[in-house]
């Protein structure tokens, strides 16, 4: 296919298990100008002969095999190779719903989006839960404030419709020296340079599995706290240039994650937070968050936390009975 309307890119990494699943859900579209990109990124099972099989079966499948690099790596890799006028991603742990192109193909053109977001399933292993995905607004500021700061929308490049030339226009890259938080690197600078209109549809296609994959990153509270902090330092500049606030507000979430989770001793908390006092003064983080983080920034982060612990409980229970049961991931933050 020359000139595809939509590429996939999936990055495959260990997927031999459930790699299937992911790739039938993709050929069951009933959207049809559309081509896979698969990423074989050094996967030392057979997920990269199963990509070889599924190309066999399909034109629309292109294959390329490379050396282990990282999921950042191999979502570029597809999006240097990508033909379509518009791209998505999809991990080969997850499923999509069959009318997902279609839908979100026709909502870009409707109103000539550069990206068009959905709802989306969050896949238990006992429940499926709906995640709204509905802007504060469709305006790029507000988005991107949903996304780094009331959290109303996932940090994420999966299910969602974005503009190839964006891309392109931006140099836009994928950072390669990231643990994880690529999508997040990527989705903040296409906002911030190059994505000028979002579209929203307001049903659900895509199913991120949350249980399936014992290869996920994103289950490892100290790592992910680590990869905000390191994105949010890595973005600064392009977040500054579209709102002070939204930068602010989110690393004092940042901040007050490092704080409840106690990740930090009292002179680390004191040692990387301390110049940021201001920041913390100024930001849209709720009094609790500025009391706690403040406290902890000026070098009293124990006796912050002895007057936390006996709040965690109560916290955690609201945060339990807003989501459904999961206690999964527990926030009590309201962002992130």
């Amino acid at each position: 296919m020359e000139t595809p309307k939509i590429s996939v890119i999936v990055a495959v990494y260990k997927a031999e298990a459930y790699l299937h699943r992911c790739l039938d859900s993709l050929l069951a579209q009933t959207f049809r100008d559309f081509e896979i990109l698969l990423v074989d990124d050094g996967s030392p099972d057979k997920s990269g002969e199963i990509c070889d099989e599924y190309a066999e079966k399909d034109v629309r499948i292109r294959v390329f095999h490379k050396e282990n690099g990282g999921v950042g790596s191999a979502r570029q890799c597809g999006i240097d190779h990508a033909k379509g006028e518009y791209t998505t991603h999809v991990d080969p742990d997850d499923w999509v719903e069959p009318t997902m192109l279609a839908d979100l193909y026709t909502k870009a053109k409707e109103e000539d989006a550069d990206m068009v977001i959905s709802d989306c399933y969050i896949e238990y292993q006992k429940r499926t839960i709906y995640q709204k995905q509905k802007p504060s607004s469709l305006a790029v500021k507000a988005v991107l404030a949903d996304i780094l700061v009331s959290g109303k929308i996932m940090v994420s490049l999966c299910g969602r419709l974005i503009r190839l030339s964006c891309y392109q226009n931006g140099h836009i890259i994928f950072p390669v020296n990231f643990v994880c938080g690529e999508d997040e690197v990527v989705l903040i600078k296409l906002l911030c340079n190059e994505i000028s209109k979002v579209s929203y549809v307001p049903c659900a296609y895509y199913h991120y599995d949350r249980y399936i994959n014992p290869n996920s990153l994103t289950k490892a509270r100290t790592l992910v706290v680590d990869a905000r902090m390191a994105v949010c330092d890595y973005c600064k500049a392009d977040i500054y240039a579209i709102a002070p606030w939204i930068y602010e507000t989110q690393l004092s979430y940042i901040a007050y994650e490092y704080f409840r989770l106690n990740l930090m001793t009292a002179s680390d908390f004191q040692e990387n937070f301390s110049k940021n006092w201001r920041s913390f003064l100024r930001s849209r983080a709720s009094i609790k968050v500025k009391f706690f983080i403040l406290l902890s920034a000026m070098g009293y982060k124990n006796v912050a936390y002895k007057v936390y612990r006996p709040l965690k409980g109560v916290y955690n229970l609201i945060f339990r009975k807003r989501n459904n049961g999961i206690t999964e991931d527990i926030s009590d933050c309201g962002s992130l």
